[in-house]
Parts: C-alpha cells; structure tokens; sequence
C-alpha cells in the first residue's frame, strides 16, 4: 500500500508544481514542488523500556509489561512536510480535532451453535449381556425421559436377583437376623444396575427377570448410537448418547485486540436470522483461557434458551457483547490512524506543516479509536489525504537521487 502511494505521489509532482506556481515571478521562473513542499526535520524523543525493548512511546511512562521506567534511548527525527492552501485543496486534505469522547465498547461477531457439555448422558450397563430389544434405531431420534432405549439379557444380573430373592426368603423366615444378608443382596443389585422401580416388581413378583429394560433419563436428542440387536454388550461400552437440547452453548470469537474489557457476566444479544427473531438477551457465562493458535482469537461461552428448538447445533448466528462505555477518553477518527509493522501513526497538522506522530491505541468503537499516548486534546490530524503526505514524508527520508525534485 506504502509502494502505490508513493508511485502515485512521483505521478502526481508535476500536477503539484502547477498548483503550487507562484504567479508573482515572471512566466519562464516556475517554483518547484519542493519550494512548496519543503520538509522540515523535527525531532521527538524516543523512550524505550530497558527490559522489553519492542515498547517504545513519545513521551515518558511505565512499560505495560514489567513496570519499569522507560528510558530516553535517542531522539528520533521525523520528517514535517509544508503544504500550501491551494495544494491542500488539490489533495483533499481534510483533518479532525483529537478530543474527549464516550467511546460504547462492544464487538459484532458470530457465534456457532453447540451442545452443552453438562447435558449429555450416556447408558451403560453394569453386567455384561447381550441386546435382546432395541427401541432406539437411528442417530438423532428424539426421546423424552422414561421412555424405554433397549432390553438386554446378563447372567450375573439374574444370578443376583435369585440370591435376593433366596435372601429374602430367608429374612422372613429369621427376622431381623437375616436383614443384613438382605441389604447387601439387594445392594449388589443396585451396584449391578437396576432401579428402585425393578427391585420393587421383583419383590412383588417374586421371580427374577431374563430381560432387563434400560429406561432414557432426560428429554433428548440421540447424539450417539452405538448398539444393535444381538449384539454383546459389556460395561466398557458407550451404547447411546442422549443430548438435552432445552439449553444451548454460543461459542464466539473475540479477537486478541479486544479482549482486554472482556468480562464474565456482560451482556449479549444474538439473532436468529433464519426465524427472523433478533436481540434475544443473554450473558457471557465463561472466557476460555486459551488462544487459537491460527486466528489468535479466544472463545467466550453463551447459554440460551431453545424450548421452542429453534436452534440446531452447527448453526450460525450473529451476535453482539456489550462491554460498557469508556468515558471521556482521547478518540480521533479510525480512517487517520495508518498502520505499519511499526506501529500506529498519525498525520498532524500545525498550520501548513504536516508531521508524522507515532502514537499507542486502545480501544475501537464508532468508527473512532482510543488514543494513549502520542496526541494532546486538540491537535488536528489528517482523515483524507494522510497516505500522500506519509508517502512524501517517506521519499524526504530517501537519498536525495530518489527523493530530489527534477530542476528545470
């Protein structure tokens, strides 16, 4: 970008030193754009920190990182280009007062649609068997709570209802002297998996069940499948997942630049464009700790609400967090602030001269962005026009065989 705009200057000279011709000299004396155009030096301090040497600002301070105080390394030339008033019109320069504003810190992202951690459950058995019925037969069937999944047969599970059933024979032939062999009878069954529900039917059926029936826990949705009919079973074995989807996770990125007003428990908006439904308010339940390595970017977690199931996992969704308000804070407009490897900079103007002012941003919110160090409250700087006058700046830097204007 840096490259186009300094051909486009070299391009544009010629126009320049038409602009800028001072009619009063007699017509075979043309001024040059450098007589119009004169770059004056000006230097600014330079303050570096000892142990973090990348920090470097304009003015005297703490080093963000370790707290050190930062030292004056060197004072640092930077190049003032003089423009007139008729070659300001030509290049369009408009410029913008640096001033306190309230800056409402939120960020427009999106969010992707997920199950929640906490609502999956999963069935298992607890004595090794084999399916005898299933009733659950394919991935994303609904169910709701005591509705039955499968029936299975285990023979240690019918080995220890006939000892419960022997031990309560005997406990009502021997009273409380028997009660203990009872309860760990009837504890062995409980371990082994069944439910106060098929103790109680064995009590009063008095005969041990070949088939057990496993009974779903919650309302659902069949994440997982892992189970036929005839198949063996064992304990190790994951055979149904079931999701509640009544709540969902939003999972957003925020980017690294913005997460310093980041907060558990702000507040968040999100759409759901596809059902024309728009600001269902939520809140920021979790920050994970890490970054992404590729978008260097870190997830925050949402819960809403889906008793109407309008939402599906995978989807996704805009959504908007509210941080707050930054009050009374030095802001100039985000189009003046240029960008480089370097830094941040901007563009000041002071009369007809034009400087380069490296500067420390903060936060961006309506078009404006948050300055920390390198401008006072008043100060003007450019906001169309910067990237000719940086580039003119740059060629002055350059030796003078690149930089020097042509001499009639």
């Amino acid at each position: 970008m840096r490259t186009f705009y300094v051909i486009t200057l070299l391009l544009l000279q010629p126009a320049f030193a038409l602009l800028a011709q001072d009619h009063s000299h007699p017509p075979h004396q043309t001024a040059s754009p450098a007589a119009e155009q004169s770059v004056l030096p000006q230097t600014t301090p330079l303050y570096v920190c000892p142990m973090h040497p990348h920090i470097q600002k304009g003015e005297s301070g703490n080093c963000p990182i370790c707290g050190m105080d930062l030292v004056l390394q060197r004072q640092q030339t930077t190049a003032a280009v003089e423009v007139n008033g008729a070659m300001q019109q030509a290049l369009a320069i408009r410029t913008e007062a640096a001033v306190p504003r309230t800056l409402w810190r939120f960020i427009e992202t999106f969010a992707q649609v997920q199950y929640p951690e906490d609502a999956i459950h999963h069935s298992h058995i607890r004595a090794e068997g084999w399916i005898e019925q299933l009733y659950v037969r394919s991935l994303g069937q609904r169910v709701k709570a005591g509705e039955k999944l499968f029936s299975y047969y285990a023979p240690d599970l019918l080995v220890a209802q006939d000892d419960y059933l022997q031990a309560l024979s005997v406990s009502k032939q021997n009273g409380e002297r028997s009660s203990s062999l009872l309860k760990r009878a009837e504890t062995r069954l409980r371990l082994l998996g069944l439910t106060d529900n098929d103790i109680r039917q064995l009590q009063q059926s008095r005969q041990s069940q070949y088939q057990i029936t496993v009974y779903a826990h919650q309302d659902g949705v069949v994440t997982m499948l892992n189970v036929r009919d005839g198949m063996y079973i064992s304990p190790g074995d994951t055979l149904m997942e079931i999701t509640s989807l009544a709540k969902v996770w939003l999972l957003a990125d925020v980017p690294q630049a913005q997460q310093s007003w980041l907060r558990e428990g702000m507040s968040a908006e999100v759409d759901i464009p596809q059902h024309q439904v728009t600001g269902i308010e939520t809140r920021v339940d979790f920050i994970y700790p890490a970054l992404d390595a590729q978008s260097r970017s870190s997830k925050v977690r949402m819960t809403v609400d889906n008793t109407q199931q309008l939402l599906q996992p995978n989807m996704l969704l805009p959504v908007r967090l509210y941080g707050g308000p930054l009050r009374d804070v030095l802001a100039v407009p985000r189009d003046a602030v240029l960008l480089s490897g370097n830094g941040s900079r901007v563009i000041v103007k002071d009369g007809d001269n034009f400087s380069v002012r490296h500067i420390t941003t903060g936060s961006t919110a309506q078009g404006y962005v948050q300055i920390l160090t390198g401008l006072h409250q008043g100060e003007q700087v450019v906001v169309s026009g910067q990237f000719l006058l940086d580039a003119q700046a740059s060629l002055s830097q350059l030796p003078q065989s690149t930089a020097g204007s042509h001499q009639h």
